[in-house]
């Protein structure tokens, strides 16, 4: 990184693969909208089952109600929560969404 004159850094990015992107490639699943919120689910974890809607219904209602819990670890930005250890996560980012995802996905 250079420093510019008023001696703050700065990064340029090499690349970037937007959420759009990743979608578009069949990476991330759009399944719907919670609360205004957009829901997407990792392609991995979409295929294990939950291209049933209710099965997916059930884990959705379940990750938003552990993501309306305060943790310690959430930010303003981000909050993340183990649904099932070692199997599945859910990730609420600001401007994203919730994403439900396999940890080896992240």
């Amino acid at each position: 990184a250079m420093a510019s004159s008023n001696g703050k850094q700065h990064c340029n990015v090499i690349f970037a693969y937007t959420q759009a992107q990743a979608i578009d490639d069949g990476v991330l699943v759009h399944v719907g909208w919670c609360g205004g919120m957009k829901v997407i689910f990792t392609s991995n974890l979409f295929a294990e089952g939950y291209e049933d809607a209710e099965k997916r219904r059930a884990l959705v209602m379940k990750g938003v109600e552990m993501l309306k819990k305060p943790d310690p670890e959430d930010s303003q930005y981000m909050k993340l929560r183990v649904i099932e250890k070692d199997k599945i996560w859910v990730i609420w980012n600001t401007g994203e969404g919730i994403t439900f995802l396999k940890p080896e996905d992240y």
